[in-house]
């Protein structure tokens, strides 16, 4: 039963990447722009990224905090992409999460202050 569980443990690694993957090929985003894409691949990457290091290695938390930063940095030039070629969806997408993750690093640094 053991070896059952660490086989679903690692199914993330293998099933995000094909997902993500079926969902760009081809023309099942029409009417998209290509650095629209090209950004939320960023996204996606650099937040896998920082899965797998969390996951496989013990990282430092100001290596956290930096990929954490670029995620945020990278979702506020979407939010700026988006609503110049008025993306409404991502526009939506990109002010939620930078909304998010900006209040996720503030209760991140006021943490890491009382400690």
């Amino acid at each position: 039963m053991d070896r059952l569980f660490q086989w679903y443990k690692y199914l993330k690694y293998i099933l995000i990447p094909i997902i993500i993957l079926k969902y760009f090929r081809g023309e099942s985003v029409p009417n998209a722009h290509p650095l629209i894409i090209l950004e939320y691949t960023l996204l996606f990457g650099v937040s896998f990224l920082l899965i797998i290091l969390q996951d496989f290695f013990a990282i430092r938390k100001k290596t956290k905090f930096l990929l954490r930063l670029i995620i945020l940095i990278i979702l506020l030039f979407l939010a700026i992409t988006a609503i110049v070629y008025q993306a409404t969806m991502s526009i939506i997408f990109s002010i939620l999460l930078l909304g998010v993750l900006g209040t996720a690093l503030y209760l991140h640094r006021n943490e890491e202050g009382e400690q």
